[in-house]
């Protein structure tokens, strides 16, 4: 009988290899993969409330990471994520989190180092050819230096964590047309701000595109029709806690989270 059992498993492994054993265990389960979420106020779910603190601005339970972590298996799950961060901060204070045992990695940064705030602000508060100069300066920058310094971050990160897979998620559109709250920011200005958006999200996933084990996740289709300024927005206008104005609210972390969703599978 014994023979008979172990001539059984033997031919049983083509089928499911390791499925078949004389005591009945099973293979060892696979150990979940530890996560890591680093970035700026976009990644920390600055907008969405609920905050950790008014210093970084984490969203306690709407950040894109935390709701793509719900949906997941995962070990550890740490989240270095704060507002107003640059590359060098990612670099500086976020990434000692990731080592050889982070299995995932999402990131979000650029948008600071681009000088995107002060473009914004001349956008509302300035003339049509404020708004274009200041938007085209930070365009300027990103061009001149965020590749070289989104690559060496990526290039930190791949070294801490050889194995990881790593989403870089992208910046949305920020105004859309009709719709109010916004009555500054006319054709004119709302095209050079997106015309913005555009560039820094290609240089960005041009950066990505070198690593391997790298994804660059875009967000911009997601929240067509949807940015600040429309019927249905996902993205806040000005609001009266300033920092929460023109990034996304519940909503709109909700879309992060599914498009990072259908990439990660």
């Amino acid at each position: 009988m014994k023979r008979a059992w172990i001539g059984v498993c033997a031919a049983a492994v083509a089928v499911a290899a390791g499925g078949c054993s004389d005591d009945g265990a099973g293979a060892e389960p696979v150990k979940p993969l530890d996560y890591v979420a680093l970035g700026d106020s976009y990644a920390a779910g600055l907008g969405a409330g609920n905050y950790v603190d008014t210093k970084c601005y984490q969203s306690r339970d709407s950040s894109y990471p935390q709701l793509w972590a719900k949906t997941r298996t995962l070990g550890t799950i740490t989240d270095r994520t704060c507002s107003g961060a640059l590359i060098k901060t990612v670099r500086e204070t976020q990434l000692d989190a990731v080592d050889a045992d982070t299995g995932w990695v999402t990131l979000t940064v650029g948008g600071n180092d681009a000088g995107w705030t002060g473009a914004l602000q001349q956008c509302l508060l300035g003339s049509d050819q404020t708004c274009r100069s200041t938007v085209e300066r930070s365009t300027s920058t990103v061009e001149a230096t965020l590749p070289d310094d989104l690559d060496g971050l990526y290039t930190a990160i791949r070294k801490r964590a050889p194995e990881a897979k790593v989403f870089v998620l992208g910046y949305p559109h920020l105004v859309g047309a009709g719709g109010t709250g916004c009555e500054s920011l006319n054709d004119a200005r709302r095209g050079a701000l997106n015309d913005g958006s555009d560039s820094l999200n290609e240089s960005i996933a041009a950066a990505v595109g070198k690593h391997e084990g790298f994804t660059f996740v875009d967000v911009r289709e997601a929240f067509k029709g949807h940015e600040a300024c429309t019927g249905d927005p996902w993205i806040n206008a000005v609001r009266d806690t300033l920092p929460e104005s023109f990034h996304p609210n519940a909503a709109g972390y909700e879309a992060y989270a599914k498009t990072l969703a259908e990439v990660t599978g």
